[in-house]
């Protein structure tokens, strides 16, 4: 061993505290950057596996292409593969509906599509069922290939459902029965094209063109995207019939946003380390001016001083960096089993991801993770020790020599001087001489205290309860069910609903009269026709809603434009613009007249209103529809019964027996569903406590690598200190003020760091809230201070300032005096 590398071992033990802290800090860095890196890349990797396993392989369907245009697609050059999709009919029995759906060879292929056994439909009579769909239809179980079915087909035409067929098939193939079809009631089958061409003519055929694009296999997801849009416009195919396979992108080809997002994170936490690590060294080097010089007065060169320190560094990184990878490790994979069963989903998807975890069929842990993380912390140690090690080769054994500690050199001519000599004062006098380690200091806990509260802001504003309310106002929402479309079933259309709506006076006296009932708010919507946009060669088709009086507060404090009053919109003529549902038309404005032929029954009303405001109003005000008017002028306008929602409020002990009496309502009739709170706030609460916990565990990691720097500095202060202070105390201070002495130095740092994390956290938490409204990132309702956060921050400073001022006040007492006065 060179003299160089003996030094640095040397020193390695002898500032044993120092290089504790410091290999506190490299283990989280590298316990960090492990973590992030293998949950990161662990859940990317799981999905795409599982997503290769279930979901189709075609790049990009489009929809509704007539049966020339794809012909002429599958001779483009850019396709290498097209596959077809015919939506023919559709089977329907109460909840439970069947598709009847015709692939050629090649949309088998891209569309995954297997049988337990038989063979696919060719004949016209041939179909493929699932043992799901038979039950489901009460068609007898024991049915095999060979048997003939009978099934009243309704088929699918350009502008809905037909009138129902029935047709009698023979089975040539059994389907698996997907989970997903029990839980939904939602089946296939698959039929043959023979059969396609009896039911629907050419002009009905409208295809869903599945294409994989030749030479993709060095694209990004996004790239795969724009060739789809640049084909669709070349083959006259409308925007909005275009539908990327998602799963199937991201799990093969590389999509930037992932990929942004860890590297965002890590660079977060490089960036954390070289503070920390950086300032604990040139803290230390401040202190370590003198040894330096004796080193440089004994031969040793610029250069070989730096490597001594530079390697003194690397050392107790190359002892950290095994611990962090361990216990990143074991935090890497006890992390994602529990997410991976307490938070992933229970459908297809997440089955396929635990018995991938489980199975070991696809490790978590890569050796290339290992090696990059610690090739990372290493990179963060070597930048961090750059200043240090440059300051350290600069001093000469001359200035080194006079050298008094950090701060004693001042460019002030004289120093000022004070009469009486108290504790504010002595700290004062001791954080102003080296500025530069003060405020590095204060930099290093803030910048965690200011991302700390950032997330904060946006996890407190998804509150769960606040979310389900903007949903459900009361306990339960008993609303409408209609389908659009069916020519078999107009019964479900909700101009027909409307014409014997089941929310009619009977009914709401029977929910009154149920124990615990307290309130029942009745919301009105109608669908409209707008005559001055169109949807192809159709009008355009959406909703206006009918704001109850009860409701008349929310509704005026929603309005984010303009002013109106409930009483105002009374006279009929004015109507509001629900901001987020209207962006598709954006030339609307206050003043703007919209005509519209509002769906009565049979009947259509014409009617122009003319724009009062602008509102973002809560989902329970409006349930999504563009435009709002009070609940009276929609019943002047119209003879029908538009009664859509009732929100209905109970006693909190009367409730489970409450909602067991709604449920068998419900149930009673076709056209009713139940939601409840309870089942819109559990749904919420999983959401946002999967999103807090991941936060807080990396932000309390993150925080944990700036305290250490904090220690550093506390404890520096105080050891060469010691023959000060030690004077200092036998001119007559006595223990307690000496202890106080401590506490006002770290109290400096709380309330500093505090004061830049909130000023700072609040100012960027609310912009990260704006834009996460924005652009509905976990359904936002309002803004929310993060007070309990702020808290929580404060308590965890300055219990650590606290500790620590006792810890050092406790070692402090146990030296001598003379050994104090004696320090050099």
């Amino acid at each position: 061993m060179n003299t160089i590398n003996a030094t640095a071992c040397a020193n390695l033990k002898l500032n044993r505290g120092r290089n504790l802290l410091t290999g506190i800090a490299i283990m989280l860095t590298a316990f960090l950057i492990f973590s992030i890196t293998t949950l990161g890349s662990g859940v990317i990797r799981f999905q795409f596996h599982a997503a290769n396993q279930l979901y189709p392989t075609y790049h990009i369907m489009y929809r509704d292409v007539p049966e020339q245009t794809a012909a002429e697609l599958a001779r483009s050059a850019d396709i290498e593969k097209l596959g077809l999709r015919q939506d023919t009919a559709q089977i329907r029995q109460e909840d439970t509906i069947c598709r009847l759906i015709y692939l050629d060879e090649t949309g088998r292929e891209l569309g995954r599509i297997d049988l337990e056994n038989g063979s696919f439909p060719v004949e016209k009579n041939e179909i493929a069922v699932s043992r799901g769909m038979l039950q489901a239809f009460s068609i007898s179980g024991s049915a095999d290939i060979g048997d003939e079915i009978t099934l009243p087909v309704q088929p699918i035409e350009a502008h809905g459902l037909g009138f129902e067929q029935e047709y009698t098939f023979t089975i040539c193939g059994i389907l698996p029965t997907p989970e997903a079809e029990e839980d939904n009631r939602l089946y296939s089958a698959l039929v043959s094209e023979p059969f396609v061409r009896e039911l629907l003519p050419a002009s009905e055929r409208l295809y869903r063109v599945m294409v994989r694009f030749s030479n993709a296999r060095s694209y990004t997801t996004d790239a795969i995207i724009q060739k789809g849009e640049n084909i669709a416009e070349a083959f006259s195919i409308p925007k909005g019939n275009i539908s990327e396979n998602s799963p199937y992108l991201l799990a093969n080809y590389i999509d930037p946003t992932f990929y942004s997002a860890i590297a965002v994170v890590l660079i977060i936490v490089v960036l954390a380390g070289i503070i920390t690590i950086y300032s604990i060294y040139y803290v230390s080097t401040m202190y370590k001016v003198q040894e330096y010089g004796k080193l440089k007065a004994l031969g040793a060169t610029s250069k070989q001083v730096r490597s001594i320190v530079f390697r003194e560094g690397m050392l107790t990184a190359l002892l950290a960096i095994p611990v962090g990878l361990l216990t990143g490790t074991g935090a890497s994979y006890g992390a994602f089993s529990f997410f991976l069963n307490t938070f992933s989903s229970n459908d297809a998807l997440g089955e396929a991801l635990r018995a991938a975890f489980n199975s070991r069929e696809l490790p978590l842990l890569q050796g290339w993770v290992y090696f990059f993380a610690a090739a990372v912390t290493l990179f963060t140690t070597a930048v961090s020790l750059r200043r240090p090690v440059r300051i350290a080769s600069k001093i000469s054994p001359v200035e080194a020599m006079r050298y008094d500690g950090p701060g004693c050199r001042t460019k002030a001519k004289q120093r000022k001087g004070y009469a009486d000599i108290s504790l504010f004062r002595l700290v004062r006098a001791n954080l102003s001489r080296n500025r530069k380690r003060t405020m590095i200091t204060l930099a290093a806990l803030s910048v965690t205290g200011v991302l700390f509260l950032s997330v904060s802001t946006v996890l407190s504003c998804a509150n769960p309860s606040e979310i389900a309310h903007d949903r459900i106002l009361y306990d339960f929402e008993l609303s409408i069910y209609s389908v659009s479309g069916d020519k078999m079933r107009p019964e479900f259309e909700w101009t027909s609903i409307q014409q014997d709506n089941p929310l009619d006076a009977a009914l709401e006296e029977q929910v009154r009269s149920i124990p615990g009932v307290t309130k029942l708010i009745r919301q009105l919507s109608t669908d409209v026709l707008l005559t001055d946009v169109y949807d192809g060669d159709e009008l355009w088709s959406t909703s206006i809603s009918g704001v109850p009086k009860e409701l008349a507060d929310a509704m005026e404090k929603s309005v984010i434009q303009g002013k109106i009053s409930y009483e105002e919109l009374l006279d009929g003529d004015k109507i509001i613009l629900n901001k987020k549902a209207y962006n598709w038309s954006p030339e609307w404005q206050i003043g703007s007249r919209i005509s519209m032929l509002i769906e009565d029954g049979g009947r259509q009303i014409p009617k122009t209103f003319v724009v009062a405001a602008i509102a973002e109003p809560p989902v329970y005000l409006n349930f999504y529809a563009p435009f709002m008017v009070p609940s009276e002028v929609l019943e002047k306008l119209c003879v029908n019964n538009q009664t859509y929602h009732w929100s209905i409020q109970t006693e909190p002990g009367q409730l489970k027996a409450a909602e067991a009496q709604l449920r068998q309502m419900a149930q009673g009739n076709q056209f009713l569903r139940l939601r409840t709170f309870e089942e819109e706030l559990a749904e919420r609460a999983e959401l946002s406590g999967f999103t807090s916990a991941i936060c807080y565990l990396f932000l309390s990691i993150l925080g944990g690598i700036c305290i250490m720097n904090l220690i550093n500095t506390m404890t520096n202060s105080v050891y060469v200190r010691r023959r000060e202070l030690g004077m200092m105390q036998a001119l007559g201070m006595s223990e307690k003020q000496l202890s106080r002495l401590f506490r006002l130095e770290g109290l400096f740092y709380t309330l500093g760091s505090l004061a830049f994390s909130t000023a700072f956290g609040s100012l960027f938490g609310y912009v990260f809230y704006v834009k996460a409204k924005d652009s509905g990132f976990l359904s936002i309702v309002s803004y929310h201070y993060p007070y309990t956060q702020t808290l929580v921050l404060f308590i965890a400073i300055a219990a650590i300032q606290l500790l620590m001022t006792w810890i050092l006040a406790r070692s402090f007492r146990k030296q001598s005096l003379i050994n104090k006065i004696r320090f050099s």
